[in-house]
């Protein structure tokens, strides 16, 4: 994500998104879009829990028709993207809501 800072102190994002994240309405913040956060926690369980490789993972999500972004079927590339990426809330995202606590927190 690039940023560009407004007079005013103001910031927009602009560019692509990391998977499983979308722009807000007004380009200041990144939020979680469900669909994509979904399609992630499943390929980090095939990943780690299950213990499938990368291609049997993109091979599972052609067949329970999970699709990409572009609307096309993940590659195994695209697979270990997402596994290998940082999964961490990103620096653009808008930190989550005061009073909410995460269980073990």
């Amino acid at each position: 994500m690039r940023t560009v800072n407004l007079p005013g102190g103001d910031v927009i994002l602009y560019g692509q998104a990391p998977y499983g994240w979308r722009l807000s309405a007004d380009r200041s913040y990144l939020v979680p879009d469900p669909d994509e956060q979904r399609i992630l926690s499943v390929v980090r369980h095939l990943y780690l829990s299950e213990r499938l490789s990368v291609k049997a993972i993109a091979e599972y999500l052609r067949r329970t028709r999970m699709l990409n972004r572009r609307g096309l079927p993940f590659s195994a590339s695209g697979v270990s993207e997402k596994i290998h990426r940082r999964t961490e809330r990103p620096a653009e995202a808008k930190p989550p809501k005061a009073g909410k606590r995460r269980r073990g927190s």
